[in-house]
């Protein structure tokens, strides 16, 4: 095949990964620099005293999305990469000490919502579902399929005839506010809102649109690697190696364009084009270093970060499944603490992942390993004695659900907060997925894919359009190369 061009691509997490072989495939002569010394990114991964632990995302949806990636070069997915589909998608614990599992099973799922929700909400529920599905196929992958529109672009036919989608109700109202009418039970409402945070974003002040989040999860339904969330990159990073594509670790170098309006120089090495695969404002404030650029975009609000505790307990608690969410009581005032006062919530809720649930080698015989979060502002350092708080909160729910004292059985304990985020994922002041989405035009002011100041320069990953979360990631490897290409 002639190469067509030499590219380089800056960061080896699943942005530039997944680019780096489809544009491999196209033709491309390929470098991947990355400033750690292996591949991941947010996905990686550690052990200690007989427990792993997944450090950044928990839950996988559409991995047809990344099975996608073997078959482009006629592989089986299977030989680097497996997987199952959940039975449960969450089980949700609210401040009244009710409780509800979803299945993802309309059938199971309205009995069992209508024992805690009544007759009314369970339907709803299903509906909710069924609209959530409508507006992801007919208005959300016009936007997340496909680069940035443009204003010319709404004057297309694709766009035309989605027109009635355009001017549906939920896009005149926050996610919240169409939660509330959907739902009688504030619960159910608390529920849906908790979407909002899977783009780091505020329910009470984000686009009505976001409604169509939830259709990944409970349609789609929830998924979890064989050999955990890791083996996600180290499959495809396997696949990058076979098909040549070089890589070139602890690189803490920068992009050069000095010596050409439409060339770069990276460690003396000249490239025609450059994708960046990382936080865009890192990469403008240390690798390309455009301050320009770094002031535009940095104005803009950051999603949230998060507070991580690994925990490796010596028991298990049975009442706890793959996913689960602890609520607090007050959400409104969870999220007016985190994202408008920049402060951290006096009572937050708090999400427990536990992949020993389902992969019994990632913990010790008899132990589980617990990956807990709670939502927290960027750039807002954590204290000793706030993350002192957040556990005394866990152990208390824990106690009140199982009669289990946690601080009695942790063999291992060890934790993330927006400066250790940042300093090892290159996530600017630790915001897990760039900006935020805390307003009704965040889609259209989002880092676009493709530089409108720099020829050859391009963009994907969480920070960029579409957005965060592994499926967005990945259409946004597959977008940049369809523009470059």
């Amino acid at each position: 095949m002639e190469v067509k061009s030499k590219t380089a691509i800056i960061g080896a997490g699943l942005a530039g990964l997944s680019a780096a072989i489809r544009l491999k495939k196209k033709g491309f002569e390929v470098h991947v620099f990355e400033k750690n010394e292996r591949h991941g990114g947010k996905l990686d991964e550690f052990e200690d005293q007989g427990f792993r632990f997944d450090k950044g995302p928990s839950l996988l949806t559409e991995p047809w999305l990344i099975d996608e990636l073997y078959e482009l070069w006629g592989k089986n997915p299977s030989d680097y990469f497996s997987y199952e589909r959940q039975q449960e998608s969450c089980r949700y614990f609210f401040s009244d000490k009710s409780a509800i599992t979803i299945l993802g099973n309309d059938t199971l799922d309205q009995a069992n919502l209508t024992q805690t929700f009544g007759e009314k909400d369970a339907t709803n529920f299903i509906e909710y579902k069924r609209s959530s599905k409508r507006v992801f196929e007919r208005t959300g992958s016009l936007f997340i399929d496909h680069a940035q529109p443009r204003i010319v672009d709404f004057l297309k036919w694709r766009f035309i005839k989605r027109y009635p989608e355009f001017l549906n109700a939920r896009f005149r109202k926050t996610l919240h506010a169409f939660n509330s009418s959907s739902f009688s039970d504030k619960r159910l409402i608390q529920l849906f809102d908790r979407y909002g945070t899977y783009n780091g974003s505020d329910p009470y002040r984000m686009s009505g649109l976001y409604s169509m989040i939830p259709h990944l999860e409970l349609n789609l339904g929830t998924y979890f690697p064989k050999k955990g969330m890791r083996s996600i990159v180290d499959g495809l990073y396997a696949l990058a190696l076979e098909i040549g594509v070089e890589f070139h670790f602890n690189f803490n170098g920068t992009v050069d364009n000095s010596k050409s309006q439409s060339g770069y120089s990276i460690s003396g090495e000249s490239f025609d084009k450059v994708v960046c695969a990382i936080d865009h404002l890192t990469f403008y404030k240390s690798v390309f270093k455009d301050d320009e650029l770094l002031k535009q975009y940095s104005i803009q609000e950051r999603s949230t970060s998060g507070l991580v505790f690994f925990i490796g307990i010596n028991t298990k608690i049975d009442e706890l499944g793959l996913h689960n969410l602890f609520f607090s009581s007050n959400y409104s005032k969870e999220f007016e603490q985190i994202t408008r006062l920049n402060q951290l919530a006096d009572e937050p809720s708090i999400y427990v992942h536990i992949s020993s649930s389902v992969n019994a080698v990632d913990s010790q015989t008899g132990g589980q390993n617990l990956f807990v979060m709670v939502n927290t502002p960027s750039g807002t350092k954590v204290s000793a004695e706030y993350r002192s708080h957040v556990k005394n909160i866990l152990f208390e729910k824990i106690k009140s659900l199982s009669g289990i004292e946690l601080d009695k059985h942790i063999i291992h304990e060890s934790f993330w907060d927006a400066e250790t985020i940042e300093s090892q994922t290159g996530s600017y002041l630790g915001a897990l997925y760039g900006s935020s989405s805390n307003s009704m035009s965040a889609t259209f002011k989002r880092h676009p894919n493709k530089s409108k100041k720099y020829k050859n320069l391009y963009f994907c990953g969480g920070t960029v359009h579409p957005g965060g979360g592994i499926p967005l990631v990945l259409r946004s490897s597959k977008i940049v190369t369809e523009i470059i290409q």
